[in-house]
């Protein structure tokens, strides 16, 4: 890429304006009695967006201002001047649209490149650094409820006065890796408020047997709590580890362009009387639990392998006289998240990698050691599971995605306080997920522009369905018989929509599952547990060898069924907004271009992107 700065020109002498220059006279704009003649020379002066100021070196007569000169839409690099646009600029309009703010936060997002070079914009490059700048940027304030009018009211907290109260910063760049474990953390963070021991419970890590990675690190959740305004990202697509979020209270909170993993181990246990082992309930570890919140937008992240979910999202309702102490500062009622140009990507079978090492680990203690210290490991191995079907089967796929909703009494209208639960996922990616894309209890879900991939794990899950011992058993019934707390549900899901929820699929792209539209309440005689579901011009594909339907949820004969066509169909979708209506209208691409425009290395999903300094912006 060229970056001139200087450039000399030598036109023919019969053209003046090349070959030389007659100095004005500043005074009368008139040529001046005497000549300077010379060759141009001439300097590029960057005008930012608008282009360039070119003049002679020599000579102040020449001023020309001219658009910047790229060699193609790729090229990044003014010609002239050295201009670096961004690359956002270059797009087209629906790539735009859906790289600004979309979804249920759209217009809720502020544009975060006013807080550039001010004191609101920090650096941060370990824990200390990391936990000082969320302190900073926490709201002190209260909310007072009024009785007469049944309305809050939002004032500074005890001690704090209208010029102190509000947080002071607003953009915190994370610009290298960040180990959250608790182990590794100081004494100081510690103390700071914002974190605690994210697996506390003695007699549970006393019951587990807990991996290397765990007794080294440690697993902390970090407390963002009544913080608004805030952009938390990273230009590198910086990875931070061994850690969670714990989001509260917030709103017009952004996460952009960073990389979360390490917060998974192998659930097993020496004890033969664990409950549940296999389930993975002993641990709460997911990389967001978002609750009492307005507007948070998690854009461009990638995740690894976590142990419960990937995302929890509850609490939606901070209204009422029983809930307003958990409004977010200058929420106005309505609550929105929503996921973009995300890649979920469940574990990863690099053998230098933390997962394959663990499991490693795991199968030289049953070849060496008799298995007694992972006994649930140990009971497939007997069983007759190779270490690479554990491998691909249990150990690299995600076990559960997103749950959406507080959980419901199935014998009480509880689903009504989820009524007004938004999320939307767009242009974001799934790989190897094998349950809750999403889990909905109540409320409104809405995916578009997105690719669900589970091909890996649909073929191990199928192989392990598939096994059975010299009696004719199956894997789950020899696994059950040895001790009926091992776990082995295999289970095989996509969305899954109960308490009067609605999902709204639309340009999606799905692959091997086995159940893609799922009802799973265990009690659900009464109405309320109903769920309904529309599917928009996606395709279904269950194996790679089982054809592609590309359709409708409306269509005759279409493949867009759920397992429970009585309280789980879609005649009972509907939209849990005023009058019913639609809430937004998203800019779709082709389903044949999709994965295309989601793989790209410049913009495409995950972290490690090239958008640089326009992850300040929220509108392109």
């Amino acid at each position: 890429m060229k970056k001139i700065l200087t450039v000399a020109l030598t036109g023919l002498a019969s053209l003046a304006t090349l070959a030389g220059c007659t100095k004005a006279d500043s005074s009368t704009d008139e040529p001046s009695q005497t000549d300077v003649k010379h060759t141009h020379e001439y300097v590029y002066e960057n005008n930012g967006e608008s282009g360039h100021k070119k003049t002679c070196k020599s000579c102040d007569d020449v001023i020309i201002y001219e658009e910047h000169i790229y060699d193609d839409e790729n090229d990044l690099t003014c010609n002239d001047c050295g201009y670096e646009r961004e690359y956002v600029q270059t797009l087209a309009a629906d790539l735009k649209d859906n790289l600004s703010q979309d979804g249920y936060v759209e217009g809720k997002i502020d544009d975060f490149k006013q807080y550039e070079n001010t004191d609101a914009y920090v650096k941060v490059s370990n824990a200390d650094e990391l936990i000082d700048a969320l302190l900073a940027a926490k709201t002190n304030y209260k909310n007072v409820w009024d009785e007469y009018t049944g309305t809050f009211t939002q004032v500074p907290a005890d001690g704090y006065t209208l010029d102190n109260f509000e947080g002071t910063v607003h953009v915190i760049e994370i610009t290298n890796d960040i180990n959250l474990g608790y182990y590794t953390l100081s004494d100081e963070v510690k103390k700071s408020g914002l974190v605690t021991d994210f697996a506390n419970k003695k007699n549970i890590l006393q019951t587990y047997t807990m991996s290397e990675m765990f007794l080294e690190n440690g697993m902390s959740q970090i407390n963002i709590s009544n913080t608004s305004d805030l952009l938390i990202y990273s230009k590198n697509g910086a990875k931070l580890t061994h850690g969670g979020f714990k989001v509260t209270s917030c709103d017009d909170l952004v996460f952009r362009n960073i990389s979360f993993d390490e917060m998974w181990q192998w659930e097993d246990s020496s004890n033969v009387n664990a409950s549940k082992v296999g389930d993975y309930d002993a641990f709460g570890w997911a990389y967001f639990k978002i609750a009492f919140c307005g507007a948070i937008w998690v854009d461009h992240c990638t995740f690894g392998k976590s142990y419960d979910g990937q995302i929890d999202y509850s609490n939606v309702d901070y209204t009422s006289k029983q809930t307003y102490s958990r409004a977010p500062y200058g929420a106005d009622g309505s609550n929105g998240l929503h996921i973009s140009w995300c890649d979920f990507a469940g574990g990863s079978d690099d053998k230098d990698g933390y997962i394959y090492k663990m499991m490693e680990k795991i199968e030289d203690d049953y070849q060496n050691n008799g298995g007694k210290n992972y006994l649930y490991y140990k009971t497939l191995r007997d069983a007759g599971v190779s270490f690479e079907d554990i491998l691909d089967g249990f150990a690299l796929p995600q076990k559960k995605g997103f749950l959406c909703g507080d959980d419901c009494e199935e014998t009480k209208e509880d689903y009504k306080y989820n009524l007004k639960l938004q999320v939307s996922f767009a242009n974001t990616r799934f790989t190897n997920l094998e349950d809750r894309l999403p889990k909905v209890r109540g409320g409104n879900a809405y995916m578009y522009n997105c690719v669900v991939d589970s091909s890996r794990y649909y073929e191990a899950h199928t192989k392990l369905k598939g096994l059975k011992n010299e009696q004719g058993e199956d894997l789950a019934t020899i696994v059950k018989s040895v001790n009926s707390s091992w776990k082995c549900a295999l289970t095989s899901q996509g969305m899954v929509v109960g308490n009067r929820a609605s999902v709204r699929a639309e340009n999606v792209i799905y692959r091997g599952i086995s159940e893609l539209i799922k009802h799973n309440d265990k009690k659900a005689s009464a109405g309320y547990v109903d769920g309904g579901f529309e599917i928009i011009n996606s395709s279904y594909q269950k194996g790679k060898n089982d054809s592609i339907y590309v359709g409708n949820s409306a269509d005759e004969n279409t493949a867009f069924i759920s397992s429970n066509q009585e309280l789980l169909n879609k005649d009972n979708f509907l939209w849990h907004t005023v009058g019913g209506k639609k809430p937004f209208t998203p800019s779709v691409f082709g389903l044949d271009v999709l994965e295309s425009i989601l793989d790209n290395s410049l913009y495409g999903c995950g972290a490690g992107n090239k958008l640089g300094d326009s992850l300040l912006e929220t509108i392109y």
